[in-house]
């Protein structure tokens, strides 16, 4: 790790171009608006549940198939976030997700997607308890806990790489350069 980071190449906090078309000011930028960190709790949070799952479930004979669902599961996930990620992160570099640039149909299903997610979720959650597949609730966790963290990873790197943090906030999502943040420049 040593090298990896330039400490004495400190950039400048400067004036950018503010999202929805208003005039350049200082962008806030706060720690919950950086969309990584954001994953990061996500992923945390589904580490925790997963963590969870294992331990109310109880019956360590079924671990090692809910490892192998869960592992599976969550590398697919992984796979998917790989192959798509590029495209969407440029298109958030491009400006197509800054809300007063946004269709309706997009805004709608933006407002939508996470609450939909989540009822999707207690559905399956609910469903698996119903049926009495307690040993499901484990490897979808898993699943869940893995992708975040792959989505965390991807993040990053391709931040790393186009030198740029991605902001997601009040519906919208767009890209601050590393240099008018005040943040070290990765190398």
């Amino acid at each position: 790790m040593a090298g990896s980071v330039r400490m004495d190449r400190v950039a400048r906090a400067a004036t950018v171009a503010a999202p929805g078309g208003q005039d350049g000011g200082t962008p806030e930028f706060g720690w919950w608006n950086r969309y990584h960190n954001q994953l990061l709790v996500a992923a945390l949070t589904a580490s925790v549940a997963t963590v969870a799952a294992f331990l109310l479930v109880g019956d360590t004979a079924s671990w090692y198939p809910a490892i192998f669902l869960g592992v599976g599961l969550g590398v697919g996930l992984a796979i998917g976030f790989l192959l798509g990620s590029g495209k969407q992160y440029a298109q958030i570099d491009a400006g197509k997700f800054i809300r007063a640039n946004m269709s309706r149909r997009l805004r709608i299903t933006q407002d939508l997607s996470l609450p939909a997610a989540i009822i999707l979720l207690a559905i399956v959650i609910v469903y698996y308890i119903h049926a009495g597949w307690f040993d499901r609730l484990p490897a979808l966790m898993l699943a869940l806990g893995i992708a975040f963290w792959a989505q965390y990873g991807i993040t990053i790197l391709w931040e790393r790489r186009h030198r740029t943090t991605l902001i997601a906030k009040k519906g919208s999502m767009y890209t601050l350069d590393t240099n008018a943040e005040g943040e070290p420049i990765w190398q």
